[in-house]
């Protein structure tokens, strides 16, 4: 009904502030909800178990969601080009996965011994929500673990410097769209160390009785890291060609049929 009341253009802005609306609340879920989870545990006595389920859910079901917005059909996304969508989640990806190391996992790198230590301690419950039943190596001091997330801390700042340059190159970057790329073959090398070593050693440290705790927080939301690199591969391969002005043999139809 709306758009016979409001011209088509206006409507579309006002579809465009919704999904800025909505990408705002999702951003916000994954930046708070270990903080809620911690309040809820320490000072209103929430089963540790339950508050860490309700992070995992929460996390993992706010980056899928954010993840898919540029896909909506609504305003100006409405029958753009699926790689213009592709692009856009791609650069959330780079958004969630870059900050994500640089805080949440340089946090456990820097601090792993006094995290270890303090299983009971309000400030380090955004890292036992994962521990608890996701993963105990966080505090066992697994030599594996500590080398894959130190890694993955200075993909994290590597990535964030590409991100950089490619802004200040109004994404005419080649160099840092190859940067971006090699950030995905990093993701795509420590999530299958990360996942592959726990495997062999018959998920010791791991929940496996929880569907949650194995199948969701281990498997589906790890598996994140393993998925959205293959995306960026294919974006950056895309992208080279433009900014290279080269064709794309996958996409130009006449080099296709020699």
């Amino acid at each position: 009904m709306l758009e016979h009341i409001l011209p088509r253009d206006t409507n579309g802005r006002f579809e465009m502030i919704g999904i800025r609306v909505i990408q705002g609340l999702l951003i916000a879920s994954i930046a708070l909800c270990l903080e809620v989870a911690a309040v809820s545990v320490f000072v209103f006595d929430v089963d540790r178990a339950m508050a860490s389920d309700f992070v995992t859910v929460v996390f993992f079901s706010a980056v899928v969601g954010l993840l898919s917005t540029p896909w909506w059909p609504v305003g100006t996304q409405r029958g753009r080009p699926h790689f213009e969508s592709l692009q856009g989640t791609v650069m959330i990806w780079f958004g969630v996965a870059f900050l994500t190391h640089v805080t949440w996992e340089f946090g456990w790198v820097v601090f792993r011994d006094s995290i270890r230590t303090s299983p009971d301690s309000i400030w380090a419950y955004p890292w036992w929500a994962y521990i608890d039943g996701g993963d105990a190596r966080y505090a066992n001091e697994s030599a594996v673990v500590i080398a894959i997330e130190t890694v993955t801390v200075a993909n994290g700042v590597f990535g964030l410097s590409a991100l950089w340059l490619r802004h200040r190159s109004g994404g005419r970057s080649s160099m840092s769209t190859l940067m971006l790329m090699a950030t995905a073959v990093v993701h795509l090398y420590g999530t299958t160390m990360y996942l592959a070593t726990e495997a062999l050693d018959g998920y010791s440290n791991v929940r496996t009785s929880s569907f949650i705790d194995f199948g969701l927080k281990f498997w589906l939301l790890n598996g994140l890291w393993w998925v959205m690199p293959w995306a960026v591969l294919y974006w950056g391969k895309r992208t080279l060609y433009e900014q290279l002005g080269s064709t794309d043999p996958s996409t130009d139809p006449g080099i296709r049929r020699q």
